[in-house]
């Protein structure tokens, strides 16, 4: 990490470390500032964050770092706004299908922060089928440009159709009679709740994530809270996808956001998990992946269908 912050400009490695510190995330006034300072646009600033991006992954199974940065909603006419960044996670010891992709990562962090718009992408590696079903499924995905880093480390900009095009034909809600996309102005809180525990403070915030949580297809909608060494809570929160398989867990999301926040596994101190109870859970694959890193942690749990008045 120390080598990609040291290859930014001494007057702006304050606000490029605050990326971390403020959990994978460059406010847009940061932006803003960085861009005016270094006379860029905010898509060359994009493209230089991806190795901080890729600093930050756990690619303990391929050793192949990958980073992404997400543009959320336009905040001036110079095109600031606030960028989120994403890196791979992996797992030792279990499926590859456990594998987290820097592209959802990357939303995952937006959407955790609770983003409503994207406006494109930038990211180190091509991205792959998976990723590409995944980010159809976001509002506004398949009409922005994706910024991809080629091997001469110029920036290869493709048009807005960009998606359309690594992804014709696509498959997504609309084809399992779905009313609506995620990351979205408006996006409603579910109302579930949890009886006899919700003085904790580790519980209240994987309920709030669970309420916020995209389970069209099960609504098993889960959220997932990590209570840190230095007593911060990091949370993260389910998304589905129309094809399944790229859908993310809300354990693997609290991680993610985890190592973007500069943390690492041995961090954790204490997990918990709430899902409303369908023919689907969570709860098995959250131990699995905190099991990965031998921690000793059992995942504590609370199923929930109960609706507030």
């Amino acid at each position: 990490m120390n080598n990609q912050l040291n290859s930014f400009p001494i007057e702006i490695g304050e606000d490029v470390a605050d990326i971390i510190r403020n959990g994978g995330v460059l406010k847009w006034q940061q932006c803003q500032q960085i861009c005016q300072r270094l006379s860029i646009s905010v898509e060359d600033l994009m493209i230089q964050l991806l190795p901080v991006a890729a600093s930050l992954s756990n690619p303990v199974v391929s050793n192949f770092e990958v980073g992404a940065v997400l543009r959320g909603e336009i905040k001036d006419h110079n095109g600031s706004a606030n960028l989120y960044l994403g890196a791979n996670l992996e797992f030792s010891n279990q499926a590859l299908c456990y594998t987290l992709h820097a592209e959802q990562s990357a939303i995952s962090n937006a959407w955790t922060e609770g983003e409503t718009r994207l406006t494109d992408i930038a990211i180190s590696a091509t991205p792959c089928g998976h990723c590409r079903q995944f980010l159809y499924e976001a509002v506004g995905a398949s009409e922005f440009p994706i910024l991809i880093l080629s091997n001469d480390e110029t920036i290869c900009r493709i048009d807005k159709t960009s998606l359309k095009k690594l992804l014709p034909a696509a498959f997504g809600p609309l084809d399992l009679g779905g009313e609506y996309f995620f990351i979205k102005p408006g996006y409603q809180s579910h109302q579930l709740d949890v009886i006899g525990i919700e003085n904790d403070p580790l519980v209240c915030e994987a309920l709030a994530h669970a309420n916020l949580s995209y389970a069209p297809y099960t609504n098993n909608f889960s959220g997932c809270s990590l209570q840190i060494s230095n007593g911060k809570i990091i949370s993260g929160r389910s998304i589905e996808n129309a094809a399944y398989n790229p859908s993310i867990s809300s354990m693997a999301a609290a991680l993610s956001k985890a190592y973007l926040s500069g943390n690492n596994a041995e961090d954790i101190q204490r997990v918990f998990l709430v899902e409303q109870a369908t023919s689907v859970s969570q709860k098995e694959i959250a131990q699995s992946m905190l099991d990965s890193y031998s921690l000793g942690i059992d995942v504590e749990y609370q199923a929930t269908n109960l609706i507030k008045n």
